[in-house]
């Protein structure tokens, strides 16, 4: 089955005009997120507009109309089914399979728009925090990809849902990254506290992880410098494509 024929699956066979607000919402949002997966749109604006002219004739107001976080979780949405579904299928090519890293950075980019308390943050935004945090991390793990994730991705849902953002980034993020990368997004802000107060939950001390969980609330915490030089998405990407080859680099473990 092709990835295209998936996604038809999320078009709504008729146009309800009975539904109320949130529905529509998501209605929009969902099929919003299909144009943006098919390529028939590159940006959210276009594609928000184009569903909601599908779905619905008349002029909608501001609350009818989808937040680009809303689009971004059906993204998600309609890309987790489809890796599921395509891994159980046989001779798929890779070029049908979806690109986990695309989700990742169409999570990533909107944290450029959220400014964080500058009293703990004084660097800004939670994409230029998020990229200092992943600095740190390659600089202390450079071959280890589930952390590394961990850094890049710990702040996905103050772009969701600001109130629950470590929940949001979860549900967002699913089932594209491993056990111990959601483990370790899950409890940076324990082991925030942990570092703050020396108090920690006996669950969290006796994890083969907890070490690691430190490590990430460390960086969280060094990584919030003003002006600090970091790489770009496509650079960090770029980097992590890379690791795979890197472990088959015998010279990687050689003492300097």
């Amino acid at each position: 089955m092709k990835a295209s024929q998936l996604t038809d699956r999320f078009t709504p066979a008729t146009r309800d005009l009975t539904m109320n607000s949130d529905e529509l919402r998501e209605q929009i949002a969902r099929e919003a997120a299909r144009l943006m997966l098919r390529g028939k749109v590159q940006d959210f604006a276009a594609a928000r507009k184009r569903a909601a002219r599908w779905l619905k004739r008349k002029r909608l107001t501001r609350d009818e109309m989808p937040s680009n976080q809303e689009i971004q979780v059906q993204i998600y949405a309609i890309s987790g089914l489809m890796a599921s579904e395509l891994s159980t299928a046989e001779a798929i090519p890779d070029d049908e399979h979806p690109d986990a890293f695309a989700v990742f950075q169409m999570l990533l980019e909107p944290l450029a728009r959220v400014q964080l308390d500058p009293h703990y943050h004084p660097e800004g935004d939670a994409l230029y925090h998020s990229l200092q945090v992943f600095e740190r991390g390659k600089a202390a793990q450079p071959y280890d990809e589930e952390f590394l994730l961990a850094c890049l991705l710990h702040e996905v849902g103050r772009a969701i849902n600001p109130r629950h953002p470590v929940l949001s980034a979860i549900d967002a993020l699913g089932t594209l990254i491993t056990d111990r990368t959601r483990f370790l997004i899950e409890q940076r802000p324990v082991a925030a506290h942990y570092l703050r107060t020396g108090e920690c939950p006996n669950s969290l001390r006796k994890s083969p992880d907890f070490d690691d969980a430190l490590l990430l609330a460390r960086c969280d915490r060094e990584g919030r410098v003003s002006g600090a030089d970091v790489g770009t998405l496509e650079e960090t990407f770029e980097y992590l494509e890379g690791l795979e080859t890197a472990w088959d680099d015998e010279d990687v473990f050689e003492d300097d």
